[in-house]
C-alpha cells in the first residue's frame, strides 16, 4: 500500500501542468538546484539527496525534452570536500562525479567555487562532462590579462561561452542563458565584470518574440529582482546564493531559487501559449521521502561517503560514532545562524571555553557552521564533521577593549554573511551597552577571548581588521591538549563538550 501512494504521490508531482503542454506543442523541462554541498540526504534520511534529484530528472526526461542546471556553489564547502582521497583533499570532485552520473548539462560559478585552489578548480572543470557559461567572470593571470575560463579536453582548450542557447525539440522557440556571479569572493586569479556591462551586449541581441531570456545567476535576490527589472528582456532568473526557497516577482518574470542541499528543487516548464508566444510555469518539488532514491546514484554516493569516512578516521574522528541525544533541537539554517545568534552558536560558544576559566568568552564566524539544517536526536562524530566541516584550531587572543566593541557594535552590519558571529552566552547588550561578565565592556582593558585561527586572519569578509597582527590584539597564544601538548581543534572540543554535559 505504501509503495502505491508514494508512485500515487510522484505522479502528482509529474503532471499538475499536463494542461498547459499541449502535445502538439514543444515543451521544455528546465530542473534547476542551487548550493548543494551535501551528495547524501539530510534530517536522517528524509530530504534532499543525489540519487532523488537523479529520479527527478529521469522521470521528467520519459515525458519532457529535459535540461537540468545548477546556479552555482557546488564545489564547496562540504564536509566530504575537506575528505583525503588519493594523496589530495577531494575538493568538490565528489560533486562533479555525481553530476557527470545524474545528467546536469549546465552550471555556472558561485562564489565558493574560487575557496578551492585555481589548479584544482582547473582539475574539477576537465572533469566535467557538462557545460559551463558565465557573463562576467574570467580567469586573470598574473600579469593582470584577462580571459575566459576554460575546460581542457585532451590539449585542446574550449573556453566557456557568456551565453547559453538550447531550442525546443521542434525549434518551435529558443532559451537563451546568461550567468552572473556576485563579487564576493575575491581571488587573484579572478576577475568579475559588472553585471550591466555583461549584460548590455547580451540584451541588445535579444529582438525574437520566441527567444526566452533566462538568468542563471548566483546573486543576492535584491540584485536579481533589480535586474529582472531594470532589464524586461529577462524573462526568469534561476538563481542560487541565499539557501531557502523563494519565488519572487519582478519585471516581466520571476526569480526563484530552491533550498540548499537539494531539499527542495524547482522544475520550470517552458512552452507555448494560446498567443503563440513562449510562457513558463514553475514549481517547487520537495525532494522528502516520497521521491524514490535513483538505485544506481545510491551506489554513487554510498562510495564517496566510504572513501570520506576513511579519511575522516585518519583525522581522529570516528563518523559513526555516537556523541549524545540532544534533547533540544539545535538550529544550524544558515537563515538563522547568520541573523541572530541562537541556540547551536551559544552551544558551538560554549563548548569553545568549557572547562577554562581563565577565558572571558569566545566569538566564531558563523560560516565556519556549515550543516545548513537542524540538529536534534542522536548525533554522531559525523554530524558534528558536517557542523563544522573545516575544523579549525583554537586560539586565545588578548584583545583590547575598543577593538572588541568594534567587532560587536558592527555584528548587525554582516548579517546573512559568514562573518556575522556567534557568542558565547557571557555577553550581553543592554540598552546599547555591551557588558561581559555583568560588567560593561571597557575600551581600555584587555579581554581573553577564544576563537579559531581562520577569525583572526583578517580573511572573513567585514572582518579584514580583526587579524592576529592588529596593534589592539597583543597576545595569541594557542590551545593545546593538556595531556600531549597537541592544538585542539574545536571539532574535538565540541565532542568533548556534548559528551560530558549531555
Amino acid at each position: 500500500m505504501k509503495t502505491l501512494i508514494r508512485v500515487y504521490c510522484f505522479a502528482i508531482l509529474l503532471f499538475p501542468l499536463c494542461s498547459v503542454a499541449q502535445s502538439k506543442n514543444d515543451t521544455l523541462c528546465i530542473i534547476q538546484i542551487n548550493d548543494v554541498y551535501e551528495i547524501s540526504p539530510l534530517q536522517n534520511g528524509k530530504a534532499g539527496g543525489m540519487a532523488r534529484v537523479a529520479t527527478i530528472i529521469k522521470e521528467n526526461k520519459k515525458h519532457y525534452q529535459t535540461f537540468s542546471v545548477v546556479a552555482g556553489d557546488f564545489l564547496n564547502p562540504s564536509v566530504m570536500g575537506t575528505a583525503s582521497y588519493e594523496n589530495e583533499k577531494i575538493n568538490g570532485r565528489q560533486m562533479v562525479d555525481l553530476f557527470n552520473h545524474i545528467g546536469i548539462n549546465l552550471v555556472t560559478f558561485g562564489n565558493h567555487e574560487f575557496d578551492i585552489p585555481e589548479k584544482v578548480l582547473q582539475q574539477r572543470i576537465n572533469e566535467s562532462n557538462f557545460d559551463w557559461i558565465s557573463s562576467n567572470v574570467f580567469e586573470k593571470d598574473s600579469a593582470g590579462n584577462e580571459s575566459p575560463f576554460y575546460k581542457l579536453s585532451g590539449n585542446i582548450k574550449q573556453p566557456f561561452s557568456q551565453t547559453y542557447t538550447l531550442l525546443s525539440k521542434h525549434k518551435q522557440f529558443a532559451v537563451t542563458f546568461f550567468a552572473l556571479t556576485l563579487a564576493a569572493n575575491q581571488q587573484n586569479f579572478v576577475s568579475y565584470h559588472t553585471y550591466n556591462s555583461s549584460l548590455k551586449p547580451i540584451i541588445a541581441k535579444q529582438n525574437n518574440s520566441k527567444n526566452v531570456l533566462i538568468g542563471l545567476t548566483h546573486l543576492l535576490y535584491k540584485e536579481d529582482s533589480m535586474l529582472m527589472t531594470e532589464y524586461p528582456a529577462i524573462k526568469h532568473i534561476i538563481g542560487g546564493h541565499e539557501h531557502q526557497n523563494m519565488k519572487i516577482k519582478a519585471g516581466n518574470g520571476y526569480v526563484t531559487k530552491a533550498d540548499a542541499n537539494a531539499k527542495s528543487i524547482y522544475r520550470h516548464l517552458i512552452y507555448l501559449n494560446k498567443k503563440g508566444l513562449p510562457e513558463i510555469s514553475s514549481q517547487l518539488i520537495n525532494l522528502d521521502e516520497s521521491i524514490n532514491k535513483d538505485s544506481s546514484t545510491n551506489l554513487l554516493v554510498d562510495k564517496w561517503e566510504q572513501i570520506a569516512y576513511q579519511s575522516f578516521r585518519k583525522m581522529g574522528l570516528e563518523p559513526t560514532n555516537s556523541v549524545c541525544r540532544l534533547k533540544d533541537t539545535l538550529n544550524g539554517l544558515e537563515s538563522s545562524i547568520r541573523f541572530e545568534q541562537n541556540n547551536m552558536g551559544s552551544l558551538v560558544t560554549d563548548a569553545m571555553i568549557y572547562n577554562d576559566s581563565l577565558v572571558d568568552a569566545a566569538i566564531i564566524n558563523s560560516g565556519s557552521i556549515r550543516i545548513d539544517d537542524k540538529v536534534a536526536g542522536d548525533i554522531s562524530e559525523l554530524d558534528i564533521i558536517r557542523i563544522m566541516p573545516f575544523g579549525g584550531k583554537l586560539i586565545d587572543l588578548s584583545v583590547k577593549g575598543n577593538l572588541l566593541l568594534q567587532v560587536l557594535n558592527t555584528n548587525d552590519s554582516r548579517k546573512g554573511l559568514g562573518g556575522y558571529l556567534q557568542i558565547s552566552k557571557g555577553f550581553e547588550k543592554i540598552n546599547g551597552v555591551w557588558y561581559l561578565k555583568k560588567a560593561p565592556v571597557a575600551e581600555d582593558k584587555t579581554y581573553k577571548i577564544r576563537t579559531i585561527e581562520f577569525l583572526a586572519s583578517g580573511k572573513e569578509t567585514g572582518l579584514g581588521y580583526f587579524k592576529t597582527d592588529n596593534p589592539d590584539i597583543t597576545a595569541v597564544t594557542p590551545v593545546t591538549n593538556r595531556v600531549d601538548n597537541t592544538p585542539v581543534d574545536i571539532r574535538k572540543q565540541l565532542i568533548a563538550y556534548l559528551k560530558a554535559n549531555f
